[in-house]
C-alpha cells in the first residue's frame, strides 16, 4: 500500500461544491480543525481513507480555525495551533476540517505525532480543489 501524503476532500465537501456550480447555491465556511488518535493501524502506518468519512475514528478535540491562506489559486492552507498544555501527552494522528453546518470537508491520516506538554504544536492542512 503506497504512503499516504495527501488530504482527501470528501464526498460531502466535493457534491456540495457540484451542487453550488449547477444551481448556483452557496458553499458553507470552514471554521474548525478536529484532532483524533484513530487514523494509524497497530504498525502506525497511517490508515487509507475514501472520502465517506464523516467523523475521526477517535476524536480528541475540535478547535477553530488560527488562520488560512491561499497557497495556489486553488489551494487553500488552514492552521490550527494546540497550547502547550493542549492535548499534552496524546497521540495525534488524524485530522480533519470542519464547516459552518459540522461536517467534515477533508480529513487525513498521518503518523504519529505525541504532543507535548512544553510545546506549541502547529498543524496545517492544505485543502487542493
Amino acid at each position: 500500500m503506497a504512503e499516504q501524503v495527501l488530504t482527501v476532500t470528501t464526498a460531502y465537501a466535493r457534491e456540495q461544491m457540484a451542487r453550488a456550480r449547477a444551481e448556483g447555491g452557496t458553499l458553507t465556511k470552514v471554521v474548525k480543525m478536529a484532532f483524533g488518535s484513530g487514523g494509524t493501524d497497530a504498525e502506525g502506518k497511517p490508515l487509507p481513507l475514501d472520502g465517506t468519512e464523516q467523523s475521526l475514528k477517535a476524536e480528541l478535540l475540535q478547535k477553530d480555525i488560527t488562520n488560512y491562506e491561499f497557497i495556489a489559486p486553488a489551494a487553500i492552507r488552514y492552521v490550527c495551533s494546540l497550547a502547550e498544555t493542549e492535548l499534552a501527552g496524546k497521540t495525534i494522528n488524524e485530522l480533519a476540517l470542519i464547516d459552518s453546518a459540522g461536517k467534515l470537508t477533508a480529513i487525513r491520516t498521518m503518523t504519529n505525532k505525541i504532543k507535548d506538554s512544553d510545546m506549541e504544536f502547529i498543524f496545517e492542512i492544505d485543502d487542493i480543489y
